[in-house]
């Protein structure tokens, strides 16, 4: 721990020029994209249906659900979700995304899971995949995604759940587990972190690479992030990639996911609430005696290292079964081994009860 300390003040000296060129750059091109952009739009937008034509041939078959929450005197924009298999069956896994995807990243674990006999639901959050978008960035908070999630599972009364979370749904995910403990039955987690400040800066120095170099390319590019590009490092082909870029047609659709990032304490900074709630997660957490499967990828970005065994400490009954490949969003590539071994799983515990 000690040695690790010696290293983070020269880090940060040495990030300090590059912070202050990324700042100018960013605000050289915040006075470019405010020239360009125009002067009114609406406050939330709609993926046009043709966007997202074509996915049938990449797997994506599921017909659209949508529904529009509200909560108190709160009305949120139409989510999107997918709801397959049986919806008689006494169990129902919950798919939740991260950034920048949505339920397309699922789409062969759904159909597996389903052919399997489950009911599997991938819910879009506002501003990801089918899902309304607002185009304002600070319309987007921790809080929002939370609700949202809570909202949905009340909307469809599910109960007995399997909850599936993956990179910043995990943060968001586990934050409304401890609000519902009795309508989760089981947890699956998949490369994700849980990140609260205190300990981030000591262990999780390769995650924070990774974090750092998005944040900035978010924080220069802001909504006109190039996605595609960006998705083309995660080895994923250019005919898939147009997949995940479908619900984003233009610069306008992106503000979830620049903002999203920005609601994961992962720096000594942050918002207070934010740090607070990941702190009360995995302090409710590490009382969790339910079922937990660990599914993390061993070349992911949160796949090893401090973030997998963040959660096995916080869950020592768990059952930890390394993923060999397929990078961070490796549900692309490894989909129906993950659905293989959540169903193993699932069997398991269902003779046990």
């Amino acid at each position: 721990m000690l040695h690790k300390k010696r290293y983070i003040i020269p880090v940060l000296i040495l990030m300090f020029p590059i912070v202050i060129s990324l700042a100018f750059i960013r605000h050289a091109a915040s006075f470019l994209f405010r020239a360009l952009k125009p002067k009114n739009y609406p406050p939330v937008l709609r993926t046009p249906e043709e966007s997202f034509v074509g996915l049938s041939s990449l797997g994506y078959t599921f017909t659209p659900n949508f529904l529009e929450l509200c909560g108190g005197n709160l009305h949120l924009p139409r989510v999107h979700y997918v709801d397959e298999g049986p919806p008689n069956s006494d169990r129902v896994i919950l798919l939740i995304h991260g950034e920048p995807t949505w339920s397309f990243l699922y789409r062969f674990m759904i159909k597996s899971l389903s052919n399997n006999g489950y009911r599997v639901i991938a819910l879009d959050f506002i501003g990801f995949g089918k899902s309304d978008k607002y185009t304002s960035l600070d319309m987007y908070t921790h809080d929002l995604h939370t609700l949202t999630l809570r909202l949905f599972i009340d909307h469809l009364k599910l109960s007995k759940i399997t909850l599936v979370v993956h990179d910043w749904g995990g943060p968001v995910g586990l934050s409304v587990v401890k609000e519902v403990p009795d309508l989760i039955d089981s947890l699956c987690i998949l490369n994700t972190v849980l990140p609260c400040r205190d300990d981030t800066v000591l262990k999780h120095l390769v995650n924070m690479f990774h974090f750092i170099t998005w944040s900035a390319v978010i924080f220069v590019c802001q909504t006109h992030l190039p996605l595609g590009y960006l998705l083309g490092y995660a080895s994923i082909d250019s005919k898939t990639r147009k997949g995940y870029t479908a619900p984003f047609p233009n610069y306008r659709y992106k503000a979830g996911v620049a903002r999203w990032p920005q609601l994961v304490p992962m720096l000594p900074w942050g918002n207070e609430r934010i740090i607070e709630d990941m702190r009360s997660t995995k302090r409710f957490l590490r009382t969790w005696d339910k079922p937990v499967l660990l599914l993390f990828s061993d070349d992911g970005i949160s796949g090893s290292g401090a973030s997998k065994e963040l959660f096995k400490s916080l869950f020592p009954h768990g059952e930890d079964i390394p993923i060999r490949g397929g990078g961070h969003l490796y549900q692309e590539f490894k989909g129906e081994e993950l659905a293989e071994h959540l169903t193993r799983f699932l069997r398991k515990h269902s003779a046990v009860k």
